[in-house]
């Protein structure tokens, strides 16, 4: 029997853990809890790679409920992605060891909030060998209270303008901690395969874990990158390099204005042109999306009039205030947005990648699925993905389009991330290990939310964490059953 084909058994939890899988009869008390789950697929719990969870999960008690990660049958997270926290991992798990959340959590070193915690000017490129020192000692700090590994924002103020060497470094200190390297790269379009060839090089030169973020090929112009950033990655691997990543399974992402600028005029704040700012603007607007208004979505906006624009396109917001929506008016557009990015106040979507690449990336079996999502339960508008990342690669892309295998699938949701993790007690249904659990129909499983509405996701039966029942025949229960994680290294 192939344990990794769906076959017929039974399953016992007793104490929160597995206790038997097989086909002999088992005793059957009084206070035996019993779910029939014939004709559904059992399987462990999805784990999560990459969340931003941490962000907000102490802005409402609701948060450490997880009701938008339980309902897709996640019962795993890790947070602290793309170099941001508000807190050390320390401080963040000791917190969660006194507030149990829903599900089980763990997190990684964010390297933005670390280095701008260590008083590093966010311009700076070449750090002192001091600020150097500090830097590293409070990654290990990090790692020695738990965190997982370290990730990285490149795209983002401050990691943007940090260098190969300081990253090195820092990813030297993870791997001498036993943990991984997790890096939103410098670029995901124009620069992509630089920035895939840094990584490989960071995980070379300081014998690191490799983690590529959100794998993703984007904009039109650069579709064709796809094939290539996979040769890469399978040249690495066979080199003996320990390269993976995390996707998820969307043509879009989330949007901030900056997004639009090239780093180095980002970087440069005292020296930024307006007109030299609008030009790389309407650059990556024709580029990227053949001057197409329609294809970047505001989330939520109130501009300096009071008017509050929800869920609409940049070229629907034109045409609203009776502006024709040619490309120069969007670049016009997202350079009004600009200053209310840093009061956090907008955020959208950006359609720019291809179906086509989406399923490339999805066909590669150590690329784990993720939500890359936020723990704010039934806001809207917002990104689908924050609730139903895992069950629309299930339905949609496994029986829908059949771009890979159930089986394929369901490890790139379980025992691939749980490996990546060092988790060697979860991912898998098997004796003694904790009893992380879906169920759910193959038949129905499929995604329900879109940017305005917020919904759960259709087919998952139940969920269990740790051996308790968080989602019962689709209903939410609200229990707190999670337990912190923390790295065995630690």
């Amino acid at each position: 029997m192939d344990p990794a084909r769906p076959y017929g058994t039974t399953l016992v939890i007793t104490g929160g853990r597995v206790s038997y899988v097989g086909d002999d009869a088992v005793e059957i008390g009084p206070d035996t809890e019993v779910i029939e789950a014939a004709g559904r697929i059992v399987c462990p719990g999805f784990i999560d790679l990459h969340t931003h969870t941490d962000l907000d999960l102490f802005d409402h008690p609701s948060y450490l409920l997880f009701q938008n990660y339980l309902r897709q049958g996640i019962t795993t997270v890790l947070a602290g992605n793309c170099g941001m926290a508000k807190m050390p991992p320390g401080e963040l798990l000791a917190r969660l060891d006194a507030q149990p959340p829903a599900v089980n959590f763990g997190t990684l070193v964010a390297h933005g909030y670390a280095r701008m915690a260590c008083g590093i000017p966010d311009g700076r490129r070449k750090v002192t060998e001091a600020q150097l020192q500090t830097l590293l000692a409070m990654v290990g700090k990090g790692l020695a209270d738990g965190a997982f590994g370290m990730s990285t924002g490149l795209e983002y103020i401050p990691g943007l303008s940090t260098r190969t060497a300081e990253l090195t470094a820092c990813a030297s200190v993870v791997a001498g901690h036993g943990g991984f390297y997790a890096s939103h790269m410098r670029s995901e379009g124009d620069d992509l395969l630089a920035a895939v060839e840094e990584a490989i090089r960071i995980g070379r030169d300081s014998g690191v874990q490799i983690q590529l973020s959100h794998l993703k090929t984007d904009g039109a112009c650069n579709q064709w990158k796809t094939a290539a950033v996979i040769a890469a990655i399978e040249a690495a691997r066979a080199d003996g390099l320990d390269v993976a990543g995390d996707q998820y399974p969307y043509t879009f992402f989330g949007w901030n204005p900056s997004i639009f600028i090239p780093s180095e005029l980002l970087i440069e704040k005292d020296r930024q042109d307006p007109e030299q700012i609008k030009a790389a603007i309407l650059d990556r607007i024709t580029r990227y999306h053949n001057g197409n208004g329609d294809l970047v979505v505001v989330f939520d906006w109130t501009d300096t009039s009071q008017k509050r624009w929800q869920g609409i396109t940049l070229s629907g917001i034109l045409k609203a205030r009776g502006v024709e929506a040619t490309p120069e008016g969007v670049a016009d557009l997202i350079l009004e947005m600009l200053p209310f990015e840093s009061q956090d106040t907008l955020m959208g979507t950006d359609i720019s990648s291809s179906d086509e690449s989406v399923k490339r990336y999805l066909a590669l079996p150590y690329v784990s699925i993720c939500t890359d999502g936020f723990n704010q339960p039934w806001l809207a508008p917002c990104h689908p993905r924050n609730y139903s990342a895992f069950p629309k690669v299930l339905g949609e892309y496994v029986r829908d389009k059949q771009a890979l295998p159930l089986e394929t699938a369901l490890r790139k949701m379980t025992a691939v991330p749980a490996a990546i993790m060092g988790l060697t007690d979860r991912g898998v249904l098997r004796t003694g290990n904790h009893a992380d659990i879906v169920i759910f129909d193959e038949a129905t499983i499929g995604e329900n939310a879109t940017f305005a509405t917020p919904a759960a996701p259709s087919g998952i039966d139940y969920v269990l964490v740790n051996g308790v029942i968080t989602v019962e025949s689709g209903n939410f229960r609200g229990v707190t059953p999670g337990m912190v994680l923390r790295s065995r290294q630690s």
